[in-house]
């Protein structure tokens, strides 16, 4: 029969699978914005190594995909486990055309910073309003 101290982490994974993101259950926190030229996406992974993120834009989705290491060892009892575990994946819907070829992704201190430029006909252009000539009179 099970302790109630056994049953912990099965609890913690299912109330993670209920509130984490598609195919995992851990969640970090992320912001999306956009400048005049740019699709930006700042997702904290503390601990998490480049090599252990996937990151792909397929038309005007973002996928962001990892593992998180935490270094589990067989047989060890937890009292409290609330770091993350496992595998973790974002889908976004990003709110303009990109150029998918051009993502410049960064990894420091924990911040996975995505910087990712419009298509040109998603920018935004000034338009210079000419002053017009003098006004005509008719007749």
């Amino acid at each position: 029969m099970p302790t109630p101290s056994s049953l912990w982490p099965a609890l913690d994974r299912f109330i993670g699978d209920l509130a984490g993101p598609a195919l995992g259950g851990t969640r970090f926190p992320l912001d999306m914005y956009e400048t005049e030229s740019h699709v930006a996406v700042d997702l904290a992974v503390p601990g998490i190594k480049p090599e252990d993120l996937d990151v792909q834009v397929e038309g005007r989705t973002l996928y962001i995909r990892g593992r998180y290491n935490s270094g589990n060892a067989a047989g060890t009892r937890y009292w409290v486990k609330t770091l993350p575990s496992g595998e973790f994946q974002y889908s976004l819907t990003l709110p303009v055309k990109v150029e998918t070829d051009q993502v410049d992704a960064n990894l420091e201190s924990g911040l996975l910073h995505l910087s990712i430029p419009k298509a040109a006909e998603a920018r935004t252009r000034k338009v210079e309003i000419k002053r017009g000539n003098s006004v005509k009179t008719i007749g």
